[in-house]
C-alpha cells in the first residue's frame, strides 16, 4: 500500500541545517542533489508519529504504533517515508528565486531586551510552494485503521524549524492510496539458480555502513553483496511463496560497483607531486621497474594510490558526500533527549548506476525486475530506494594459462616464477591471527609447492559486520583484506597442476560468506599492466 500526498506552505519554512563557508548565514536550507529545497523524511515521521500517538489517546484508540512506526532498538518498521521534495521539471530553472534569508535575534525573558550577541540569520522556503511525498506501507492498514491514520496525516499543521517565529504552516493533503488486492503469494520457480548481472539504480540517497562509533555513521561508496541480498530475501519473503532455505543456500551476489569503473590494485603508488607536464606519475610497486623511487633518473617520493575505484584511464571517481545531524525529540518534554543525536554521513548517489553479478532462477528475474528494493540504513526515513534490473551474463573472467601467468611474471622478476592473487572485493578471513598472513592464505587455498613473497604483496586489514535480515540480529565483527589487495607467491614452475589449482581459486573465491559477494579474486590481474 502507498499513500501519495501533497504538502503545500502556508507560510515561509526553514528545513533547518549549519551555516556553511562562503555564505554568510547561520542556519541555511537543505537541498537534493539538484539544488532543490526539500524536508527529509525523518521530519515527517516524527511528526506523524507524535500525531498518531496524540490522537490515539484522546479519542481511546488503539492503533499499533510500534508495529508500523518500529521501536528503539529493533531495525525495521512497518512503514517507509520518502522525503518531502519539489517538482525538479518544474522548479530547476528558479532553484535560486525558491528561497530567501532574514535576520533574527532572541530576547531577554528577565530584561524584555535584545540578548548580547543574539543577532542570527537564517535562510527560508518561499511559501506556496507545493511538496510531494508518499509513504509506503508494507502491512497494509484497512477499515477505521486507514482512515484514522490517513485523518492524522492531514491534521499536521507545521513543519521544519523556528515555527515559534511563524514559519512552517502548511497544508498535508492526501492525493492516492494505492492498494494491492491480490493478497495471494505468487509461487515462484527457483528449482535451477544461474549468473546474471544486476543494476542497481539509487532514487534516493544512500547510508552504506562502513563504520559507527557511538551516534556516529560513516558511509561506503559501494554496496556490499550481503546488503542487496538480505534486502532480496526480506523482499521475496514479504511478497512472494518461496522456499527461503533454498534461496539463502543458492541466492549469490557480488559486491555494487560503480558502473564503468574498478577497483584500483593496492600495488599502484602515485608520485606525491607533479612531475611530467605538471601531472602526477602512476606506477606499479609490484613490477621490477619500478622498485626503485625514480622517474627519468631523478628521484621521486610516491605514496599509496590507495584502492578508489577507477576508469580505465585510471582516473579516480569521487562520489560526493554530506553529513546529517538529527536529534530525538522526547515527547513529554519536547526537548531533545539526552545522548540522543545522531550524525550520519549520506553517499549522495542519486541517478547513479551500480553493477555487479548475481545468481538467480529465471522466474524471480522476471518477476523482480524494474522492481524497487531498499537498501543501507534509515530505509524508513527517506534513504536506499532502489531500482533493480537483471541481464543476461555476456562477460566472464579470463582463464587462467600459461600464457597469462607468464606474461606478469616476467614484468615481477626473471629469478623465479611469480603469480598473484588479486582482490576484486573485500575477503573475510577465516582466523583471526594476521601475522605471515600470506602463509595462512597458503596454507587455506593448499598450495603447498608455492613460497609467499611478503615484500611484493600490498595489502591492508579491515574490520567488518553486518547484519542477518531473516533473523534480525547482528554478524559478529570479521578481520578481512580490503578490496584491492595484492598477495604475490613464486614457484619453480608453472605445472598444469598449479594452473588448474588457481582456475579453482578464481573461480570459487576465498574465504567466508562468498554468497554476500566476499572472496572474489582473480590470478595474475592484466590491471597489473595497464596502469595509466
Amino acid at each position: 500500500m502507498i499513500i501519495k500526498y501533497s504538502v503545500t506552505l502556508n507560510t515561509p519554512a526553514m528545513t533547518g541545517k549549519d551555516g556553511i563557508i562562503g555564505k554568510d548565514l547561520d542556519i541555511i536550507t537543505k537541498v537534493d542533489n539538484y539544488g532543490l529545497p526539500y524536508f527529509s523524511a525523518s521530519q515527517v515521521k516524527g511528526i506523524l508519529k507524535e500525531k498518531v500517538a496524540l490522537f490515539s489517546t484522546a479519542l481511546n484508540f488503539n492503533f499499533p504504533i510500534k508495529k508500523y512506526f518500529g521501536e528503539e532498538g529493533k531495525v525495521e518498521s512497518g512503514m517507509r517515508f520518502s522525503p518531502l521534495t519539489i517538482d525538479s521539471k518544474k522548479y530547476l530553472k528558479y532553484k535560486e528565486f525558491l528561497t530567501d534569508d532574514r535576520s533574527g535575534i532572541r530576547i531577554n525573558k528577565a530584561s524584555k531586551t535584545t540578548s548580547e550577541g543574539s543577532l542570527f540569520s537564517y535562510e527560508f522556503i518561499r511559501n506556496r510552494l507545493e511538496f510531494n511525498g508518499e509513504i509506503e506501507i508494507f502491512y497494509p492498514l484497512q477499515g477505521e485503521n486507514l482512515k484514522f491514520f490517513k485523518s492524522c496525516l492531514e491534521r499536521i499543521d507545521t513543519i521544519g524549524g523556528l515555527k515559534s517565529r511563524g514559519l512552517g504552516k502548511v497544508t498535508f493533503k492526501v492525493v492516492e492510496t494505492i492498494t494491492n488486492n491480490d493478497n495471494l503469494k505468487k509461487k515462484l520457480d527457483i528449482r535451477e539458480f544461474k549468473e546474471y548481472s544486476y543494476t542497481l539504480k539509487p532514487m534516493e540517497n544512500l547510508i552504506l555502513k562502513s563504520q559507527e562509533i557511538g551516534n556516529e555513521i560513516t558511509t561506503n561508496n559501494y554496496i556490499h553483496g550481503g546488503t542487496i541480498r538480505g534486502a532480496l530475501i526480506s523482499l521475496l519473503d514479504r511478497e512472494f511463496n518461496v522456499d527461503i532455505e533454498v534461496l539463502i543456500r543458492n541466492l549469490k551476489v557480488s559486491q555494487g560497483l560503480p558502473k564503468d569503473h574498478f577497483v584500483a590494485l593496492a600495488s599502484i603508488f602515485q608520485s606525491k607531486y607533479p612531475i611530467k607536464n605538471e601531472k602526477t606519475v602512476r606506477v606499479n610497486k609490484l613490477l621490477f621497474k619500478n622498485y626503485e623511487d625514480k622517474v627519468d633518473g631523478k628521484e621521486v617520493k610516491f605514496e599509496r594510490y590507495g584502492s578508489p575505484f577507477v576508469n580505465r584511464d585510471f582516473e579516480k571517481l569521487v562520489i560526493n558526500k554530506q553529513s546529517e545531524i538529527n536529534i530525538a525529540i522526547d515527547s513529554k518534554s519536547r526537548t531533545s533527549e539526552e545522548g540522543k543525536i545522531f550524525n550520519k554521513e549520506i553517499l549522495l548517489a542519486k541517478d547513479m548506476e551500480f553493477t555487479g553479478k548475481i545468481f538467480l532462477s529465471e522466474d524471480i528475474v522476471k518477476n523482480l525486475s524494474n522492481r524497487y528494493i531498499y537498501i543501507g540504513k534509515n530505509k524508513s526515513k527517506g534513504f536506499g530506494k532502489c531500482l533493480i534490473t537483471f541481464e543476461p551474463v555476456n562477460t566472464k573472467k579470463e582463464k587462467v594459462d600459461i600464457d597469462k601467468l607468464e606474461k606478469l611474471s616476467k614484468e615481477i622478476g626473471s629469478d623465479k616464477k611469480y603469480f598473484t592473487i588479486d582482490f576484486n572485493s573485500d575477503m573475510i578471513l577465516p582466523f583471526i591471527d594476521t601475522i605471515s598472513i600470506g602463509d595462512k592464505i597458503k596454507e587455506l587455498l593448499n598450495l603447498e609447492s608455492v613460497v609467499w613473497e611478503e615484500s611484493k604483496s600490498f595489502i591492508n586489514i579491515i574490520s567488518i559486520g553486518g547484519y542477518n535480515q531473516l533473523n534480525k540480529i547482528r554478524k559478529a565483527t570479521e578481520f578481512a583484506i580490503g578490496k584491492g589487495g595484492v598477495l604475490t607467491f613464486s614457484t619453480s614452475e608453472f605445472t598444469n597442476i598449479l594452473i588448474e589449482k588457481l582456475n579453482f581459486i578464481q573461480k570459487k573465491g576465498v574465504g567466508s560468506r562468498k554468497n554476500e559477494g566476499f572472496g572474489d579474486v582473480e590470478i595474475s590481474s592484466k590491471n597489473h599492466l595497464e596502469v595509466k
